[in-house]
Formats: structure tokens, C-alpha cells, sequence
């Protein structure tokens, strides 16, 4: 039988509240979240982005830390879910998703502006040169293609293998069959700008 993780992750919602919750699949539970089908709170508080997560090796595990984080203030929950002791064995996972910085969401008619004024365009050529883009990114991808933009990134599609996971409602375990996913690898000159650092120039 394949290896089941469970999974404490922090939601930030659009009124700076943090919501709780448990899943197999960070991915897909936090997917549903953002598309109204996650949790009754989540669909009255719209969330945001995935602030932390933590990894457990049983849904006992992950149930006794959920219970803990959600007895804390909200100003505490993310220091906790980050402290080596405070679940005691449980392992600190992926840690990409774990940031105090509060952005500001973009939505696409804002980057149409953007690019807009960047390129001094008009917003409606503006619009159809980025979707034109999107288009032919998804595409590409789509066929198997690899799309490098050089200094921004990599976009290309993953095979994700066939496992195990769990009903976070009930527990009962789910086969999760084998999917072809997209995925994204920052440029070099990307992980700079966010990092604050100037890109090193090649000699």
C-alpha cells in the first residue's frame, strides 16, 4: 500500500483571519477552498493564499495539532505551526508556502492596467496581447511542450503517480488515480527581483 501524509495547513482569508484545516492533498483541498467547495468558513471568508503547512504521519497526529492551532489567538497559529516542538515528532514540510508578507492579490484586469501603462498600449490591445500569451503557453504545454522564457521562468507539464489519500471529512481512504499536471519553475532573474537581489551576470 502506498505511504499516506496528512497534512495541518493556515489559510489566509481576505479579512486577515487564518482558517484551519486538514487534507491529504494540500493542492487540491486548498483548489476547492478558492472555488466555494472547501469549508462552510472558507466560503463566507474568502481565502487568499496558503500562508503554512506541516506534515503527519497519521490522521490522529493531524487532528490533536489541528485542535491545538485552532485553540491559539490568530497572531500565534503561524508561529506555532513553524515551531520545531511544538507538535513534538511531526516533521516541518515544504515550507514555500510560509510567508508574514501580506500582498496585495492582482486579478487580471489589474495587469491588464499594467501592462497596459508598462507598454503603452491600450488596455483592450493590452487584454488581447495577454491572452494571446496565456493561450499559447497553455497550449504548448498542453501538448508536452516545454515553454522557457528566459530570466521569468519554465512552464511544462509533470506526470503526478497514482496514491493513497483520505476523505478529511471522514477519513475513509480515496485511490487518487495517476494525472498530468502543469507546473512552473521561476527564472533566475524572478527568484532576484522577489528575493530583492540583483541577478548575478554571467561571464
Amino acid at each position: 500500500m502506498l505511504p499516506i501524509c496528512w497534512y495541518l495547513y493556515l489559510i489566509e482569508c481576505t479579512d486577515g483571519s487564518l482558517y484551519t484545516g486538514i487534507t491529504t492533498d494540500v493542492e487540491r483541498r486548498f483548489q476547492e477552498h478558492l472555488s466555494g467547495k472547501g469549508a462552510r468558513y472558507t466560503r463566507s471568508h474568502k481565502p487568499i493564499r496558503l500562508v503554512g503547512l506541516r506534515s503527519f504521519s497519521s490522521r490522529s497526529e493531524v487532528l490533536r495539532a489541528e485542535l491545538a492551532i485552532k485553540r491559539l489567538p490568530r497572531e500565534k497559529k503561524l508561529a506555532a505551526l513553524r515551531s520545531p516542538g511544538f507538535f513534538g515528532k511531526a516533521d516541518v514540510h515544504n515550507d514555500s508556502y510560509n510567508t508574514t508578507k501580506r500582498s496585495h492579490h492582482v486579478n487580471k484586469s489589474e495587469l491588464i492596467e499594467a501592462i497596459s501603462k508598462e507598454a503603452d498600449l491600450t488596455k483592450a490591445d493590452a487584454e488581447r496581447a495577454l491572452s494571446a500569451t496565456i493561450g499559447a503557453v497553455v497550449k504548448a504545454v498542453a501538448k508536452g511542450d516545454t515553454v522557457t522564457l528566459v530570466g521569468f521562468g519554465t512552464f511544462k507539464s509533470s506526470r503526478r503517480a497514482a496514491r493513497i489519500g483520505r476523505n478529511p471529512q471522514t477519513g475513509k481512504e480515496l485511490k487518487i488515480a495517476a494525472s498530468t499536471v502543469p507546473r512552473f519553475t521561476a527564472g533566475s532573474a524572478f527568484k532576484a527581483a522577489v528575493a530583492g537581489k540583483k541577478a548575478a551576470k554571467k561571464k
